[in-house]
């Protein structure tokens, strides 16, 4: 009798432990139909590779979107479609990455980027071996227009633990940049070479997958690093981590939060020795960051209203805040002084930044033509005084609205590659870069590293890395078209990929053709300023002793354009060259 009971005893045990790993496997695979399930006993899916894709319906069509890492012929349909009804497409080159959440669906963390869901992550290489397997602390959304104006959304994930993913450096955190803006979907990783070729910090070339959640293929992703402090990222000291050690690793969001007119903090008692340094800011332009006040962990707004949200620490101590605010302060009373000196400290400007590291990252965004450049997605960062009292620029993000792309969704903003902006186009822009270009030090650098290092660099980026990366990506931006396609017609991303690459090669180079002029041959670049009811509609650029270029047409639901005119009322006059800055008014008349 009592070896009786042991045995029931262990049968219950192993049921028990049989049932866990069953639940396991299912969460692992999502459901995926056994060899003896029936066609059509499941959603409409093929397994493929060891993986359940589903079916994708449009229009009464239904698509098989396979990774690399599989053949036609080794899918299997379970569905009740017929296999000769189903388009079959197969990316090639890339990963796909795999990702089942524990809900075993995207539509939370698609309506809300604060919604974190925990999960599973797999990586097939395109040669179809499984290079990565592990659990995932979370997924969510992240980003601010690429997230709310597109269905197809940008992720972030996070680790257990630091491992290293995709062959790039370990870490715990990971972004998914979706390139919805973008019709080429190549413009990050084409302004990333430009800044790894220049030196930047945490430029890295990022790796194009192909993203699957919960077994629906959602397109072409570039994986790249989150801008951190860490010892794989943005490698300085960590103030954070030193505060959080001094004060027992207590939660920071559980102190009081100390506010001023201008700065946000934490109530936090200790400090550590060093306030120095480091820290990480990001500037936002003030509509944004007002919307958004309460979300910050800390910040702080200098006197020329720039806003400055604390990356690292995120909840930085009163003292903390008191320090860095001061310190960037200094920074723009010297860059913004006509003698570029702080009037509080005596100190010159090239005493307060690192000026190697604002000139390069200037000439990133104007040779990009960043939408953005110095007015969101800018960081910057300072170390401790004892390995640097200067504050530098970087690391680099959020390149899709750069060389010539202008979606629909942003309004009218110029496609030429004949700018000069100086960071100052944009009704938001900083105005830090324009003091910066007419300072002698700042504009002899941005020259000679623009003559050494960028002009001749321009061609082999247009003839050699765009070819390689189009190439590279053609079958995975060919499903993600498929995918997105009522996406891409909304945004009027309606021409064919071939024909965006030839418009961005083409870009790249006619580009380095107006900067030779601008920065080798020093021919003075005038600015022509075009207002619509007394709001900038466009900028044009003219070389001194050219002509007033052709004006862009002024397409308006509410009214028709019926001249243009000089502050004075005058016509613009087409036959004097130009020799100076300008600005014109359009007249309307409203229906």
């Amino acid at each position: 009798m009592k070896r009786n009971w042991t045995y029931c005893i262990l049968i219950i045990i192993t049921s028990i432990l049989l049932l866990g790993l069953n639940k396991l496997s299912d969460f692992r695979n999502k459901n995926i139909p056994s060899e003896n399930t029936e066609a059509g006993a499941a959603k409409d899916c093929v397994i493929a590779a060891g993986q359940k894709i589903s079916l994708w319906e449009k229009g009464g069509r239904y698509y098989a979107f396979l990774p690399s890492g599989c053949q036609n012929e080794e899918a299997e349909v379970f569905s009740d479609i017929e296999p000769d009804s189903i388009v079959w497409m197969r990316s090639e080159n890339i990963p796909a990455v795999f990702i089942d959440t524990e809900s075993g669906t995207s539509e939370l963390i698609n309506t809300d980027k604060d919604v974190r869901e925990t999960g599973h992550i797999t990586v097939l290489e395109a040669d179809g071996t499984v290079s990565f397997d592990y659990p995932l602390t979370y997924i969510k959304g992240r980003g601010n227009t690429s997230y709310t104006e597109f269905e197809k959304k940008p992720y972030q994930i996070k680790l257990p633990e630091s491992v290293p993913f995709l062959g790039m450096p370990s870490a715990e955190k990971w972004v998914f940049i979706s390139n919805s803006a973008d019709p080429t979907l190549l413009r990050n990783a084409l302004s990333r070479n430009l800044a790894g070729h220049l030196g930047l910090a945490q430029s890295e070339d990022g790796i194009f997958v192909d993203l699957y959640l919960n077994g629906e293929y959602v397109g072409n992703y570039y994986v790249t690093e989150k801008i951190e402090v860490k010892k794989n990222r943005l490698n300085i000291t960590n103030l954070e981590k030193a505060t959080k050690i001094v004060n027992n690793n207590e939660d920071f969001t559980l102190y009081e939060t100390a506010w001023s007119d201008t700065t946000k903090a934490k109530q936090v008692p200790n400090e550590p020795d060093d306030i120095s340094g480091g820290y990480l800011i990001e500037r936002d332009f003030d509509d944004r960051f007002l919307k958004e006040i309460e979300e910050h962990g800390s910040y702080f707004i200098t006197d020329a209203k720039e806003s400055f949200i604390l990356r690292s620490p995120e909840h930085a101590s009163e003292n903390q805040i008191a320090y860095i605010d001061a310190y960037i302060q200094g920074v723009e009373n010297a860059i913004l002084s006509p003698d570029g000196i702080d009037q509080n400290s005596g100190r010159y400007y090239t005493e307060f930044i690192d000026l190697d590291s604002f000139v390069r990252k200037y000439l990133l965004e104007e040779v990009t033509a960043n939408y953005d450049g110095g007015v969101a997605s800018s960081f910057f960062y300072k170390d401790i005084d004892a390995i640097s009292d200067k504050l530098y620029v970087g690391p680099v993000w959020d390149y899709d609205v750069t060389w010539g792309n202008a979606p629909a969704y942003l309004g009218h903003i110029s496609s030429s590659p004949n700018r000069l902006t100086r960071l100052a186009a944009h009704r938001d822009s900083s105005v830090w870069f324009s003091a910066l270009y007419v300072k002698p030090e700042f504009y002899k650098e941005l020259t000679a590293c623009y003559a050494d290092e960028i002009s001749d660099y321009l061609p082999l980026l247009a003839e050699d890395v765009l070819p390689q990366l189009s190439e590279w990506t053609d079958a995975s931006a060919e499903m993600d078209r498929v995918r997105w396609e009522d996406e891409y017609r909304l945004h009027e991303d309606i021409a064919d990929r071939e024909t965006e690459i030839a418009f961005l090669t083409e870009y790249i180079l006619m580009r380095k053709e107006f900067l030779d002029k601008a920065w080798i041959e020093d021919i003075p670049v005038h600015q022509i300023t075009l207002y619509t009811e007394n709001t900038v509609y466009d900028t044009l650029y003219v070389f001194d002793g050219e002509y007033l270029p052709s004006f862009p047409e002024v397409d308006f639901d509410f009214a028709r354009l019926v001249q243009w005119t000089s502050p004075d009322g005058s016509l613009p006059d087409v036959s004097a060259p130009v020799h100076g800055n300008m600005e014109f008014h359009a007249v309307l008349e409203y229906y």
